[in-house]
């Protein structure tokens, strides 16, 4: 009773928020504003929030939710520093029928998946969890620096402190080797995050917590976002696994508070002017690629974006280029026709950043409405995803699924064919860590995420764990006092 109150009530202000937009921004072009119509087809995904069983699944699609939001409002403060005609309601209600697709998707899977059955030696002791990567951490751990160390051989300056606007030749700097391998920086982030947890003395704790900020610097010094929210998505995941429990709290909220500030000053690094206030250039630090997305929507129907191929270049972003050059393929002539650089040029012709509008947008516009079913179909995988992370017993496999998971949140605003990299990039990971395993078979070490004094040092206030991803009448059980 008290859930479908509390669903019932947001959805009531979910439905009133077009008004509000008018009476807090009061502007007087009716174009500017969502129409009622368009956030009630947010009926669907609220409802999937609130019925959803896994609380990983439920955390993606607010975030997929509050993009929503995101865009709205960069839209509305926008037009206050720079007014141009951009309608909005089309593009709003084309995203909102997405959400709910993809809602949809993750129900059905959720729904035919059964909860997991706990065992007495799981109800007993907690869900083991095996450190199996042995000497590949410490590789991995170290990788940053090495990252660091050749990127600076081969640029010969940081972009980010540069002190001008980078944006105009950031695609064309030439990186070094490793540069292509960078999304293993994000790996390196939760096994520093890990490390931190697991240390029991203090000084070792700062710093773990040192050498992790460190990496998110090293990681954002050609002035881009990505590996930098990926590594934080992946650490939250990771930290509320060994937590045992998706919660809010002052961890989540300074994580929050930390990638959002991180995402503001890298923007006014890049274009090097970290000093200006963003507001009044550009109204909210975050939503372009939403802003961009209804542009789009505004002038091109699916289908009409020049040389944009969604298919082919996915396809390019993923497969190996040596492979490709075997079967007469080149991979740059296959990604070059993604997104990013299909939009680039549509509103500005000598424009030479690429324009990330989302995994949604880019469904629509290469197959319109039958864009639907392959964002259901992606709801589907979302659920599975999480319920493997609620699962897993491995730390390799846990950090790869974090990763991935982090990545998958930013497609919301990202382009597919560096999705499809980067899961490329963890692909090989998983395929060098399966080797290793086969050709020297080691003794893991286990350990319980849930034993809450060694990985955070402190005792915790009840004897109650949860099963992180599960429903209350699935997670209640007593860790007794000789399982610690």
């Amino acid at each position: 009773m008290k859930k479908a109150l509390l669903f019932f009530l947001c959805f009531g202000f979910v439905q009133v928020t077009p008004l509000l937009y008018r009476l807090l921004f009061g502007y007087s072009e009716e174009f500017l504003y969502p129409s009622l119509l368009c956030h009630t087809i947010l009926v669907i995904p609220l409802f999937a929030v609130f019925y959803l069983r896994n609380r990983y699944t439920k955390a993606f699609l607010v975030i997929w939710i509050s993009w929503l939001y995101v865009g709205e409002l960069k839209i509305l403060t926008y037009y206050n520093v720079n007014p141009y005609y951009i309608s909005v309601d089309e593009g709003c209600i084309i995203y909102n029928l997405f959400l709910a697709c993809m809602s949809l998707g993750m129900l059905a899977h959720d729904l035919l998946t059964p909860p997991p059955t706990l065992t007495p030696e799981v109800r007993a002791q907690g869900r083991l969890f095996i450190r199996d990567l042995g000497w590949l951490e410490g590789v991995l751990i170290v990788f940053p620096l090495l990252w660091f160390i050749d990127f600076i051989r081969a640029v010969g300056f940081i972009p980010i402190f540069a002190g001008t606007d980078v944006t105009n030749i950031m695609y064309e700097i030439k990186y070094g080797f490793l540069y292509s391998y960078g999304f293993l920086n994000c790996v390196a982030a939760v096994l520093m995050y890990d490390r931190y947890l697991r240390s029991s003395k203090k000084g070792w704790k700062i710093l773990w917590l040192c050498l992790l900020a460190a990496s998110l610097l090293i990681m954002s010094i050609d002035s881009k976002r990505l590996f930098l929210l990926t590594a934080l998505l992946a650490v939250f995941v990771y930290g509320k696994i060994m937590a045992g429990a998706l919660t809010i709290n002052r961890s989540t909220l300074t994580m929050l508070a930390v990638a959002t500030v991180f995402y503001v000053l890298l923007q006014n690094l890049r274009l090097g002017d970290a000093g200006d206030s963003f507001f009044a250039r550009d109204g909210l630090p975050l939503g372009a690629e939403f802003r961009e997305y209804i542009r789009a929507v505004n002038e091109f129907k699916p289908g009409e974006i020049p040389n944009y191929n969604f298919l082919s270049s996915t396809i390019g972003g993923f497969v190996n280029g040596a492979f490709l050059r075997l079967v007469g393929y080149d991979k740059w002539d296959l990604v070059k026709h993604d997104s990013a650089y299909s939009f680039m040029t549509l509103f500005d012709e000598e424009n030479t950043l690429g324009i990330r509008t989302g995994f949604s947008s880019e469904l629509y516009f290469a197959y319109g409405f039958y864009g639907l079913i392959v964002i259901a179909l992606f709801g589907v995988v979302i659920s599975y995803l999480s319920y493997k992370i609620s699962n897993v017993r491995n730390q390799s496999s846990l950090i790869l699924l974090s990763v991935t998971w982090g990545l998958l949140v930013l497609s919301v605003f990202g382009q597919s064919s560096v999705t499809v990299g980067c899961l490329c990039i963890l692909l090989y990971l998983y395929i060098l860590i399966r080797l290793i395993k086969l050709a020297k078979p080691q003794r893991p070490h286990e350990v319980s995420p849930y034993d809450l004094r060694r990985y955070s040092g402190s005792q915790p206030e009840t004897a109650h764990t949860e099963l992180p991803g599960l429903p209350e009448s699935a997670n209640r059980y007593q860790l007794p006092n000789g399982s610690r």
